[in-house]
């Protein structure tokens, strides 16, 4: 079984300083996502699912959120049995993320406190969870769990340390779970980064990845992780 972690918003510097072992596996470093104009989420996963950049494909579009790769363009289809857990793009359950954007506004437009849109992100974090470790029982053989925690968090809190290490180590356990069951290829990443704005938190203009393999360390475009999937 291949295993996928994709978590949105990861930032390589808090990787390293919080020293995040498990995420960090055998082989970890920045993506290139440089060929993009902007570091959207649902263009970046889409485009990594994909091989390739649909970044025009998909602002095209009536509504970006609800875009949808069928499966015979994603690496999916080179598999006989795969579970893709709320990946955007892909698999995205919209109707879940929607309370969190929406606190998100509520919380500029002085409506919502940090504490209730924190609530709502680790409300739909537990969901996520249960479900994919449920999916690791199964007998599947590529498995991708997409978890939005890191992003929906920093976006708020990022230039809060001592929260956002919170954050991290809770991810790293999930990857510690996930290497000590799974003896494959377990595949690391994020759509991109976050730079800090006061205590808020941006996109930056790379990602991050890792292997549970001993490889030259590069910066790969996150479009070329396709071909490493299918190694």
């Amino acid at each position: 079984m291949i295993v996928i972690l994709g978590f949105d918003g990861l930032e390589y510097n808090y990787v390293k300083e919080f020293n995040c072992k498990n995420i960090m596996q055998e082989t970890f470093g920045k993506t290139d996502i440089s060929e993009f104009k902007e570091p959207r989420t649902i263009v970046l996963w889409s485009s990594f699912l994909a091989g390739k950049n649909l970044e025009d494909e998909i602002l095209g579009g009536s509504n970006l959120w609800d875009f949808r790769l069928d499966t015979n363009r994603t690496f999916f289809s080179k598999f006989k049995k795969y579970v893709a857990i709320d990946v955007p793009g892909f698999s995205f359950i919209k109707e879940r993320h929607e309370a969190e954007r929406k606190a998100l506004k509520d919380f500029f437009n002085q409506k919502c406190t940090v504490e209730e849109y924190d609530k709502i992100a680790f409300e739909n974090h537990r969901k996520v969870k249960q479900e994919f470790f449920e999916a690791l029982k199964g007998d599947y053989d590529i498995v991708m769990g997409y978890f939005g925690l890191a992003d929906v968090i920093g976006h708020l809190s990022f230039g809060i340390k001592p929260k956002m290490k919170l954050v991290y180590e809770e991810l790293d356990r999930i990857a510690a779970k996930v290497r000590e069951n799974i003896k494959d290829k377990i595949l690391i990443l994020s759509d991109h980064g976050m730079k800090p704005i006061g205590r808020f938190g941006d996109h930056s203009n790379y990602g991050f990845w890792s292997v549970n393999l001993h490889k030259d360390v590069f910066n790969p475009k996150l479009t070329q992780l396709f071909k490493l999937i299918l190694e």
